[in-house]
């Protein structure tokens, strides 16, 4: 059915890509704030494809969530179904703020990298800079940014030093969990890529630690607020009233339990709307310099755990590097029954939001619809993509990550990357349609 349904997609993709690119006319297009303008005929047409897809993907399997794709600043697609408490009497909307789980990463890394663009830390900072007695002293910031530093994991190294499952655990208690039973790293720092949860609580109190501000009000001040974000906030152990439930594939309900207070590298709860404010904030430079978004988005490590060819790891952000030379820089989530897909098509000024609260394995493969605005995806991947491809799930409590070495390169224009060194082939066989 998945395969069936993928090589239908390809054949319409394909069609309406191609119509995209007459839209504008023999006039030429119009831009405004150094975006193309879409007229009425060209958003219904990406809202019908979208409309098609998502209904054939998620609509209709028991979604619970909300769904949103812009392109150029314009909702071409937006969509909510189900319920918030799981009662039926209170249906989401698009102001229901949904747990985003790993996707909190990137707002960390944007945190840390403002500190570095007022001067606050330095990347190469060693830890024992902020924390003395910290047992790591080769371990960087950049380090942590990159899942280098071989710090292990809190979800083991807390119980088996026999943390108490009934108290909420803080991120000083990992720091401190740190300092007083120094558990042995898994390998030596900078040596490979291991994803690390560990890495990015640390990352938040460090911005704590440097700004005088707790993280929460750091992020809601300097980020949330900036780029308009009104329904965003992040759950501590301390305001554990805004925790919203989510539910296993049978509808079992997760209630809080003692690491759900950890924030860094979890515990945003936002919304679509809200993550599409985020995006356009990045991309007009509101909370960065792009230049140093680019610096997160260079692939630091190779990571093969969704078995693709084109995954890397940046400074808190998960990269697709393509052959047709384009990158979208992006991270999904999971936590619980939370799903989430916050997907940057830089190069079509597009993204892709998926939302979720009751675990769907499906909504990771809402990421091949970049295909609609360009040839992202190699139409064998997307032909051939089966239950493993779409069922493939995000970061959790545990989830182990493969290792892989760096490889450099170096962007260009439009959220293009120009190879420098590997395996990467250049291909010029994509021909995009107006932005």
């Amino acid at each position: 059915m998945v395969r069936l349904l993928m090589v239908k997609i390809v054949v319409v993709f394909g069609v309406f890509v191609y119509s995209c690119q007459s839209i504008a006319g023999p006039k030429g297009p119009v831009y405004l704030n150094g975006v193309r303008e879409m007229d009425t005929t060209e958003i219904q047409k990406y809202h019908d494809a979208l409309a098609w897809f998502f209904d054939s993907l998620l609509n209709t399997k028991g979604f619970s969530g909300g769904i949103l794709v812009a392109k150029n600043g314009k909702i071409l697609y937006e969509h909510y179904q189900g319920d918030v408490y799981g009662s039926g009497a209170t249906p989401i909307d698009s102001r229901t703020p949904f747990h985003v789980a790993s996707t909190s990463k990137t707002f960390t890394s944007t945190a840390i990298l403002q500190l570095e663009a007022k001067g606050m830390l330095k990347l190469d900072d060693s830890l024992t800079k902020y924390w003395p007695s910290f047992p790591y002293p080769s371990v960087t910031i950049q380090n942590l940014l990159n899942h280098s530093s071989g710090i292990p994991d809190y979800a083991y190294f807390l119980t088996k030093y026999g943390w108490n499952k009934k108290e909420t655990a803080t991120n000083d208690d990992v720091l401190n969990y740190i300092l007083q039973f120094k558990p042995r790293p898994d390998f030596n720092t900078g040596a490979r890529f291991k994803y690390c949860n560990t890495n990015f609580v640390l990352l938040a109190l460090l911005v704590e630690k440097v700004s005088g501000l707790t993280f929460p009000f750091y992020v809601k001040e300097n980020i949330f607020q900036v780029a308009g974000m009104e329904d965003s906030y992040i759950l501590t152990a301390y305001n554990k009233g805004d925790y919203m439930p989510s539910w296993t594939e049978s509808g079992r309900v997760y209630n809080y339990e003692y690491l759900d207070g950890l924030y860094g590298d979890k515990n945003v709860f936002t919304t679509c709307r809200d993550l599409m404010k985020y995006d356009s904030a990045i991309r007009t430079g509101l909370l960065l310099d792009p230049v140093l978004y680019y610096k997160a988005w260079q692939p630091y490590f190779k990571d093969t755990k969704y078995d693709e060819p084109w995954e890397y790891y940046g400074l808190g952000w998960r990269l697709k590097l393509f052959d047709n030379n384009l990158m979208i820089p992006y991270h999904n989530g999971w936590w619980h029954g939370n799903n989430a897909v916050f997907q940057r098509l830089v190069a079509d000024t597009a993204v892709i939001i998926v939302t979720g609260n009751r675990m769907n394995r499906k909504i990771y493969a809402s990421a091949k619809v970049a295909n609609l605005f360009r040839t992202y995806y190699p139409d064998s991947i997307l032909a051939e993509m089966d239950s493993t491809n779409a069922t493939t799930m995000e970061e959790g409590q545990g989830d182990k990550h493969a290792d892989g070495q760096a490889e450099t390169v170096s962007t260009g224009e439009n959220g293009k990357v120009e190879q420098k060194d590997g395996p990467m082939q250049i291909s010029n066989k994509s021909k995009p349609p107006n932005r």
